[in-house]
């Protein structure tokens, strides 16, 4: 880097810099209500990297620190959700029953913003006594939330615990691939090392969505899994594609797996063996890539979950990555949706971007106009998680409604798969959590 751009780069990083806090003779932070203001400050309008810094600095502060917060947390849901995220992630690390209390109801409330970090906080220290509320959770449509619960039940059960087992077992069926390695480890680390087969399938992931490479993150994630549990990987290569020397390398890994379940499994009381299925469910197989899509719509809403939806030429729905559920459409659904979309990028002109930062989106992939240089476009509405009028313009009020319209109903799905079960409906509650309804919008944008 040139000297002028190092010089520019401390400067302005002097200035992003939070101010400093007062320190006592030994060094460390001075319990002060000056300073705890100061953190607090620091995790609610930092930026992303200061934020849960200062958050983890607050807990370290103990009792006064712990005070402050309850303070400011107010008596409602939202007084809570105005502390932020980081906030509210740590809310549960003080062990302090008034700060819990608060806890509990927000994560209840399917309209508070912050539930994946209420329910990391719960879980941070969780109570046996709240086993029950937390098993209410592992059907949420939020992935983190399930996600941290499983975890924080695998904390406040003993390892023979048979129906926590059952319930880890159960979301190894997961929609959400995160969710089915972790529920795979927490069996492994109880006896029950044939769920690591999940794993081993993951190694063969080559699928995405568009450009984001969902299958390299899962081989990745998948090999130091089993990496830190002491299974030799190589000489497989995440890298190379799963044929080949590389396919007999994982076919090799599923070997050692097997082996070593078998082994542990012996170990186990006769009432605990076999919970794990020999046969993968179709949801965790490794799929082929989706090469022929046409268009995208991603939801990604803090309140209702996350959506990965994709038309191909062959008017085939693809729902979600990995090895994703498929929805025959109607002859032409696909080339209808296309020409709808051609009329939004000549409605949008030379914008792609609606709405504020925040942590719901929508993401829509369209094939390009000669206008745009035949280059697929993507179109991004996003907001906060402050609620919001008339952020998404109407041309992409009616394309979401169009898109969402050609969702069978549920009579005509795989009730068995829960990527499609109810679709049309959740779908549409997506886009009303993150821009307001597409079908009422879309008919005041025709008005207008």
């Amino acid at each position: 880097m040139h000297m002028p751009l190092v010089v520019a780069a401390l400067v302005a990083a002097s200035l992003s810099a939070p101010a400093p806090i007062g320190v006592q003779d030994d060094g460390k932070p001075a319990v002060t209500r000056e300073n705890i203001d100061k953190l607090v400050r620091h995790a609610r309008t930092g930026s992303a990297v200061i934020r849960p810094q200062a958050a983890d600095r607050l807990v370290s502060f103990g009792g006064p620190a712990a005070a402050r917060l309850l303070e400011l947390s107010g008596d409602s849901n939202a007084d809570l959700a105005a502390l932020g995220t980081s906030l509210v992630e740590v809310l549960g690390r003080f062990e302090d029953e008034r700060l819990r209390a608060k806890l509990w109801p927000a994560l209840d409330d399917s309209e508070f913003p912050w539930r994946p970090a209420a329910s990391r906080s719960l879980g941070a220290a969780p109570l046996a006594s709240e086993r029950e509320r937390f098993e209410a959770f592992l059907d949420d449509p939020i992935a983190p939330v399930r996600l941290a619960v499983l975890e924080a039940l695998s904390k406040i059960t003993e390892p023979t615990d048979e129906r926590f087992l059952r319930q880890a077992v159960r979301q190894l069926s997961d929609d959400n691939d995160y969710v089915r390695r972790a529920a795979a480890e927490l069996l492994d680390d109880r006896g029950h090392g044939r769920a690591l087969l999940w794993l081993v399938e993951d190694l063969r992931r080559v699928d995405s969505y568009f450009d984001q490479a969902t299958g390299e993150a899962a081989r990745y994630a998948a090999m130091y899994a089993l990496l830190d549990r002491g299974i030799e990987v190589e000489p497989y290569d995440p890298a190379a594609p799963a044929t080949g020397d590389n396919g007999r390398a994982i076919d090799a890994i599923g070997r050692t797996v097997e082996a070593r379940a078998d082994a542990m499994e012996a170990k186990l009381p006769e009432p605990l063996r076999g919970l794990v299925p020999r046969e993968l469910p179709t949801i965790a197989r490794a799929g082929a890539q989706v090469k022929d899509a046409v268009l995208g719509l991603a939801l990604k809403s803090c309140r209702r979950g996350d959506y990965f939806l994709r038309w191909t030429t062959g008017d085939v729905l693809v729902v979600g990555y990995g090895n994703p559920a498929r929805i025959q459409l109607p002859e032409g659904t696909t080339e209808r949706l296309a020409a709808l979309s051609g009329k939004t990028l000549e409605a949008a002109g030379d914008r792609f971007y609606w709405g504020r930062p925040g942590c719901d989106m929508e993401s829509f992939r369209v094939p390009g106009t000669k206008a745009k240089g035949g280059r697929p476009q993507m179109l991004i509405l996003s907001k906060d998680e402050q609620p919001g009028s008339d952020l998404r313009p109407g041309a992409l009020s009616v394309l979401g409604a169009a898109m969402a319209a050609s969702i069978p109903a549920g009579d005509d799905l795989d009730a068995e798969d829960p990527r499609t079960r109810e679709l049309a409906r959740r779908v549409r509650d997506a886009f009303a959590s993150i821009g307001g309804p597409v079908e009422k919008a879309a008919g005041e944008g025709a008005r207008r």
